[in-house]
């Protein structure tokens, strides 16, 4: 055990504490002639409006009519299509936990908490909002009210939790555009609560890519170019380009692509020289330390069937009720691992490598994968479970980081190859967490 946790130490960034730093607040501009604050649900009414087929009633064949009306209206290139600036695309909206108390339920938690995966259905939804918001198609008739775009989340790129949520305080939404390229724009939002002396305080703020499709959700679409002017706006926009920069890079340098740097090769060795048993003479047999649990131990898995209620506009399964599923699955794993309450600090690099169709088996399987001190890393992968082959097919991953406010949790062992990999991989993530984001 002194060998893990000496090596735990010495593997991470000397530079790092080992804390969360809070980011910096200046994360979206705030326009001062901005009055109006919409009630969610406002929000998603909105968002149905602009979505011909959208989810009054599940028809695949009358959708797939509806929609097939609009393709001649998607723009060849962005030369058609105006700027648009960051203001344009501007929002806020209302939870209003505080006076709704039917609603509540719906969000309150058992320990009086609130519903992190509910915030992220929400939060996917207004991300989706505030695309649609930055687009202007001038060549669409004004009889025509709808968009032809399908716009659909890419990647959570990070989501930051700090503060103290509680279940019967408004929560206020707010976002816009941050960065556009040619068929892909990040929605930058920031989540706020009402304390009981009125003042509002920052608890979440998360960054979404989206991309638009074209009516059917077959090929990319182009977006409104997005013109910055102001250094506030010039800024955010280097942050989102950055950004971009960073993921193809870091995809790049993935462990299915490379293989493992000369330091991570030395922990996984060491794990190795731990667990073998020298006594016996012999390289299969292993022994467990004191206070650590195998990776192979340490799984919580869920399966769901994927109905019509949980499509979204575009008639695939919404990715806010992927994530809701996964998070909620490794925040009972990450519970049952540590025997204590966790709380849940970081999310980064959820990807949607495929839609999920309506009627799909989505297997969901969750594994703690790393763990450092007091915080526990969580990787869930969700895949498409074909009943006759038995097949899986990857359609997300996600990445949660949970902090222990108790005692320490047991450590976590690789045993074979490809858990070794999901060990530095997750190491990766948590490293990616300490750091404060480029805001």
């Amino acid at each position: 055990m002194a060998l893990i946790s000496r090596l735990s130490r010495r593997s991470l960034q000397q530079s790092l504490s080992g804390q969360f730093t809070r980011p910096s607040s200046t994360l979206i501009i705030d326009p001062k002639d901005h009055k109006e604050t919409k009630i969610l649900t406002d929000v998603i009414e909105d968002l149905s409006m602009s979505v011909i087929g959208g989810p009054t009633s599940y028809d695949p064949q009358e959708y797939d009519r509806r929609r097939q009306e609009l393709v001649k209206y998607v723009p060849a290139s962005q030369d058609e299509l105006p700027h648009r600036r960051m203001s344009d695309s501007f929002d806020s909206a209302l939870i209003p936990l505080g006076s709704d108390k039917r609603l509540r339920d719906r969000y309150a938690t058992h320990l009086g908490g609130v519903r992190i995966g509910r915030l992220l259905e929400d939060m996917d939804i207004f991300a989706v909002h505030l695309v649609f918001k930055h687009t202007l198609l001038p060549m669409i008739p004004e009889h025509i009210k709808q968009s032809p775009f399908s716009i659909v989340t890419a990647l959570v790129d990070r989501i930051f939790l700090h503060g103290k949520l509680n279940f019967d305080q408004d929560i206020k939404m707010s976002g816009h555009v941050t960065w556009v390229g040619r068929s892909s724009a990040e929605s930058t939002l920031v989540l706020e609560q009402q304390r009981e002396n009125g003042t509002w305080e920052q608890i979440t703020e998360a960054s979404f890519v989206l991309v638009a499709r074209d009516p059917l959700n077959t090929k990319g679409a182009v977006l409104n170019p997005l013109k910055v002017e102001t250094d506030a706006e010039k800024e955010l926009f280097q942050i989102g380009h950055k950004n971009m920069l960073k993921r193809k890079e870091t995809a790049k340098d993935s462990l299915f692509k490379h293989p493992p740097s000369e330091h991570e090769k030395e922990i996984i060795h060491d794990f190795f020289i731990q667990t073998v048993d020298h006594s016996a003479l012999s390289f299969k047999s292993r022994i467990k330390p004191e206070k650590s649990v195998w990776m192979e131990d340490a799984k919580l898995k869920n399966l769901v069937v994927c109905q019509p209620e949980n499509r979204n506009r575009f008639n695939k399964i919404f990715g806010g009720f992927i994530m809701r599923q996964a998070f909620e699955l490794a925040w009972g794993n990450a519970y049952i691992f540590c025997r204590e309450r966790p709380y849940t600090v970081y999310m980064d690099d959820i990807s949607f490598e495929a839609p999920v169709e309506v009627g799909n088996l989505l297997y969901f399987n969750s594994q703690i994968s790393f763990v450092h001190q007091h915080y526990i890393q969580v990787r869930v992968s969700a895949e498409v479970l074909d009943p006759k082959t038995g097949s899986l097919k990857v359609t997300n991953v996600f990445h949660y980081t949970f902090e222990l406010r108790g005692g320490m949790p047991r450590n976590i062992i690789p045993k074979t190859y490809h858990e070794a990999m999901m060990y530095l991989n997750s190491r990766r993530h948590f490293l990616n967490s300490l750091q404060q984001p480029s805001a």
